[in-house]
């Protein structure tokens, strides 16, 4: 009899917490994931927590509209690429991604490649969770390109492609520019002149 009784029990608790589960993902799907508010904001973060600075920094200087600054951006099915803006910055925004995996219910913060030229062609690369730059997203590729400036009128810094191979992403392709003054003008302002970088 305790032994019938106990294993009740365990099929109880297990219902249960299949319902909890079940309940917790019909939740997540059922948030929107376009023309978001800043309400729509706060419910996403509990999802895919991202960092505290970046929410911080993005509510003192959002602090008067419904901007969300949020866009979600589809992979494949069920996965998503995150755009989390975090402030405006002088002249490109900054901004985390995240992988949001619904089907698993699982989010990870990503990490990207980075490059800077040297005037003397020398590139160097660094791995950063915090991207200053101007995004596209190509959903017909599902690729992002991102350019990134040094400086205000956009004639140096970085242009990178990125696709995605099981939620992380891989640079592409990648080039860079160097901040010199005695560069050709024309070039210098067209990023897709820039010299590649030979390895990415």
């Amino acid at each position: 009899m305790v032994k019938r009784r106990f294993g009740v029990s365990v099929l109880l608790i297990a219902i249960t917490l299949g319902l909890v589960f079940a309940s917790s993902a019909l939740a997540q799907t059922r948030l929107k994931k376009t023309k978001l508010t800043k309400s729509d904001r706060a419910a996403w973060r509990k999802i895919l927590g991202w960092p505290g600075e970046c929410e911080e920094a993005f509510q003192k200087t959002y602090r008067s509209n419904e901007y969300a600054g949020l866009e979600f951006f589809h992979l494949a099915p069920k996965q998503y690429l995150v755009q989390v803006t975090c402030y405006p910055g002088a002249y490109q925004p900054g901004y985390i991604l995240m992988f949001y995996d619904e089907a698993l219910g699982k989010a990870n913060l990503l990490k990207l490649k980075r490059y800077e030229r040297e005037e003397n062609g020398r590139v160097t690369s660094y791995v950063e969770s915090e991207i200053l730059g101007l995004p596209t997203f190509n959903a017909k590729t599902k690729e992002l390109e991102i350019f990134s400036k040094s400086r205000g009128p956009g004639d140096c810094g970085y242009l990178a492609t990125y696709t995605f191979i099981n939620g992380k992403p891989v640079v592409k392709e990648a080039r860079a520019q160097a901040c010199n003054s005695d560069a050709d003008f024309n070039r210098v302002h067209n990023p897709r002149r820039w010299p590649k970088v030979a390895k990415p």
